[in-house]
């Protein structure tokens, strides 16, 4: 017959030491708040901030949508504003997000140099579109001849699913900002 943890006769069962009762308490703890954190709203979003938006209701995003894409964008003035370099090369890297949240950076570059990098926050998601809002920018570069450049703020753009792989971005100011300075470009996804 087993001997219980006495050295006596018994039914076999003995005394669990108290870690393991705090060890299995805290195992189905973490149980507990992981399948409650994933069945209960999200309001703080500190799941979707903590898991790098792996979730789907942590994404307004369409998986079309998804990734890194290049292009050429052509700028187009007004007589009241010129560009300053009406053709360049433009990366959007569009990653999960929720509305409201920033869900695109932007990269300008002409033959080889930066000459803007911003983030975008998502605004709102249409059928096979995106509206986004510039929220500010990363970085600023410099132009042909030296200068550093001052990149537009105040911005709004437009991101339309023209194809399996392909993107048109239109790019314009806000009431209030738009100089008549608008943006378009065609992108593929890389």
């Amino acid at each position: 017959m087993p001997e219980n943890d006495n050295g006596t006769p018994g039914t076999g069962r003995r005394n669990r030491p108290p870690w393991e009762w705090i060890a299995a308490a805290v195992s189905v703890t973490a149980l507990l708040v992981s399948v409650g954190a994933w069945l209960m709203p999200d309001s703080g979003d500190w799941i979707c901030d903590k898991t790098d938006r792996r979730f789907v209701r942590c994404n307004d995003v369409p998986a079309d949508f998804l990734g890194t894409w290049t292009g050429e964008e052509t700028c187009s003035g007004t007589i009241l504003a010129t560009c300053v370099h009406p053709k360049h090369t433009l990366t959007l890297a569009i990653r999960r997000a929720k509305q409201g949240q920033q869900a695109v950076e932007t990269s300008s570059e002409l033959d080889g140099r930066l000459l803007c990098r911003s983030s975008w926050t998502l605004t709102e998601v249409g059928d096979g579109e995106l509206y986004l809002h510039k929220h500010h920018t990363i970085d600023e570069g410099q132009g042909g001849n030296g200068e550093p450049i001052t990149c537009s703020e105040g911005l709004t753009a437009t991101v339309t699913a023209t194809g399996p792989n392909a993107l048109r971005v239109a790019t314009k100011g806000t009431a209030i900002t738009d100089t008549g300075v608008h943006f378009d470009a065609d992108l593929k996804r890389e």
